[in-house]
């Protein structure tokens, strides 16, 4: 029987093709490298399972130290001495050590050593990761990519350039007029692509109905994305009370028991699933269980991680019946996925069917690139 001997926390710096904005924020850009912690667990056989995931504090609290510094001081210790197979016993260690407060605690710290051990697990069992999730439905998964916030033009002709994509996450930014300026300037230039307006928490109630009016003619519009405070559920009632397309919560809904609420309150039509916010894997799974069991689409993203929480991703998604493609980013922003053997083709990425998650992380890369977070 395998047993866990080391854990190894890389925190990476990753180069961005260009910059990147959203509704709460600076993303980053050419200049601003993205913080990836990589997370690598050797058995005491040999056998080694990877993990990883992206720090962004203006999306969420968590920090590239606070990330590293929890998952090296408070959860590889978990780790040392056991079975990688037992994910239940470990989960139960890891959330007695660190407390969910009224949702989630250190979710994406949680997320990065899951996704290693689901690696760790599939390669111990030589299935793929989808395997451990009853297996795919599909082969392969198209991909949605956002366009970052900028002028309606410049935003048209990203789109364009990313042809022949068939739908866009449109970042938005509090404006109705404005932001309806960049709806149908992305309409303009890819008009038989799907669309999904996500405001990142930009709007109040009021000026998000009247985007949502003014932009009505345009039937490629899909849904609408968390357009108020993450907090607000009332204001996301209100929203979806008014609209006319399907309204997705995702910074207002971490877990699955945030999400049993959200249907209880009836405020989304619909829930954006990503593995970094829900803890890790199976626990994002949950939350898909729970959406289907009360009529709540799935969508499926994630905050443009590097290859290995990418893949992660494409594993569990392709288990799922999303609605739109999936918004997984790296392929399109990322100077580098720091992964080899991940097969992508006019933006349809095919299901590694290799042990875990299928795909070999460019170790060299991880560790060349390494920030600076202080004392181990």
């Amino acid at each position: 029987m395998s047993k866990i001997a080391h854990v190894d926390v890389f925190p990476t710096a990753i180069g961005l093709k260009d910059v990147f904005t959203i509704g709460t924020g600076f993303v980053g850009d050419a200049d601003a490298a993205g913080h990836h912690i990589f997370v690598k667990i050797t058995t005491d056989d040999g056998c080694i399972g990877w993990g990883e995931q992206r720090a962004l504090p203006s999306w969420s609290y968590e920090t590239t130290e606070s990330i590293t510094t929890t998952i090296r001081h408070y959860l590889a210790p978990l780790l040392l001495g056991r079975n990688p197979l037992n994910l239940n016993e470990i989960h139960d260690a890891m959330y007695q050590a660190l407390k969910p407060a009224v949702s989630n605690g250190h979710p994406f710290a949680k997320a990065a050593v899951d996704i290693a051990l689901h690696d760790l697990g599939g390669k111990l069992l030589n299935v793929p990761l989808h395997t451990l999730f009853g297996g795919k439905r599909h082969d392969t998964l198209p991909l949605c990519y956002a366009l970052s916030i900028d002028t309606p033009e410049i935003m048209g002709l990203k789109a364009k350039a990313l042809s022949p994509c068939s739908c866009f996450k449109v970042k938005v930014a509090g404006n109705p007029a404005v932001d309806e300026e960049r709806l149908r300037a992305v309409h303009e230039a890819m008009p038989d692509a799907k669309l999904w307006i996500d405001a990142n928490q930009s709007y109040i109630p009021s000026n998000a109905l009247e985007l949502l009016k003014r932009v009505a003619d345009i039937r490629e519009i899909y849904c609408m994305e968390q357009p108020v405070a993450s907090q607000d559920w009332f204001g996301m009632k209100r929203v979806r009370e008014g609209a006319t397309i399907p309204i997705a919560i995702d910074e207002g809904c971490f877990t699955y028991f945030d999400l049993a609420k959200i249907a209880r309150l009836e405020c989304a039509d619909a829930v954006v699933l990503k593995v970094c916010k829900s803890g890790g894997l199976g626990e994002c799974l949950k939350s898909g269980h729970v959406a289907e069991a009360n009529s709540l689409e799935l969508l499926g993203s994630g905050l443009t991680e590097a290859g290995i929480g990418f893949i992660a991703s494409v594993h569990l998604f392709a288990t799922l019946n999303l609605v739109l493609p999936a918004e997984l980013n790296a392929p399109a922003f990322l100077d580098t996925m720091a992964i080899s053997g991940v097969e992508i083709r006019d933006h349809v990425v095919t299901v590694p069917e290799g042990p875990g998650l299928g795909v070999t992380p460019d170790e060299d890369y991880i560790k060349a690139h390494l920030l600076k977070t202080g004392p181990a």
